[in-house]
């Protein structure tokens, strides 16, 4: 028997989520298309891939990690890395693909996570970029929504921020980092993209947290946009967080524009930037770079 982690880059664009939902078409969550590679190649009978999280319909990632385990023989990783990627439609990528010791799991191994939203600002919306952010006609006070979102960051109930219907469950989260900025757009090169007078670019809200309620961090996008349209004022979130008022909070933001950027693991770097290497001989991965 031998436990595997998978870094995994996904378009949430046209899937339900991560997870199979109620009345979804089969085979329209990235998890059930991996999970079918996978059988595929191993010829498992029974494989269950466990996920970091659980994104939702429309939501991307560059760093969504998955563990699963295969009883049968011991596959090379760069082996089943190929193969997942060839079995995979273009819309799911396999990054990586290291052996684990038994004890790891991909969610409940995770200490902490990095999301970002993505709002498309310019004089009209880009459609290359129109499936991975939201385009806002107006341009948005960054300055105001970085500040704005400064209270959240630190040990808080966030129960306002979840989505309405979620499971019952603990609701207090801590929250490292926290900012809102202007990222220009650097692809394709050249034309409008380069001249900062054009306006065209992303505002981005990146949040990085030991764990997130369902739907929060499209909730914080949401109030904020408010706040950079000059909706809202900027003392909004101490409001919501001392009140737990979800009346309080701005529209979900959709879910096209929100990313699963990087999960974090204490004995183990697995990430879009950096080859995996060993940190910890505990969880014994089978190569280092």
């Amino acid at each position: 028997m031998q436990k595997y982690a998978i870094l995994i880059s996904y378009l949430g664009t046209h899937y339900c989520g991560w997870q199979r939902q109620k009345g979804a078409q089969e085979g329209k969550s990235i998890h059930e298309a991996i999970e079918a590679a996978i059988k595929r190649i191993t010829q498992e009978e029974k494989v269950s891939l466990v996920g970091s999280g659980r994104t939702d319909a429309g939501v991307h990632a560059l760093g969504q990690v998955g563990h699963f385990t295969v009883t049968r023989k011991r596959w090379d990783p760069e082996i089943l890395e190929r193969g997942l990627n060839s079995l995979l439609p273009r819309s799911i990528r396999i990054l990586r693909v290291v052996e684990v010791e038994a004890e790891f799991h991909a969610q409940r191994s995770a200490i902490k996570k990095q999301y970002s939203y993505y709002f498309q600002q310019g004089l009209c919306e880009l459609p290359q970029f129109e499936p991975i952010s939201w385009w806002i006609r107006k341009r948005l006070d960054v300055e105001a929504m970085n500040r704005a979102i400064q209270p959240l960051i630190g040990e808080h109930d966030f129960k306002a921020l979840q989505a309405s219907g979620a499971k019952p469950g603990p609701t207090v989260r801590t929250i490292l980092e926290a900012e809102v900025s202007f990222e220009p757009i650097g692809f394709p090169i050249g034309g409008l993209a380069f001249d900062p007078e054009s306006g065209f670019g992303f505002v981005r809200v990146r949040v990085l947290g030991t764990g997130f309620l369902k739907q929060m961090v499209r909730s914080i996008a949401g109030t904020l946009l408010q706040v950079g349209e000059g909706r809202r004022e900027i003392q909004c979130f101490e409001e919501i967080l001392a009140t737990k008022r979800r009346d309080l909070v701005g529209p979900t933001s959709p879910g096209r524009g929100l990313w699963l950027e990087r999960v974090w693991y204490p004995k183990l770097e697995i990430d879009f930037h950096s080859r995996v290497r060993l940190q910890d001989s505990s969880y014994g991965i089978s190569s280092q770079s």
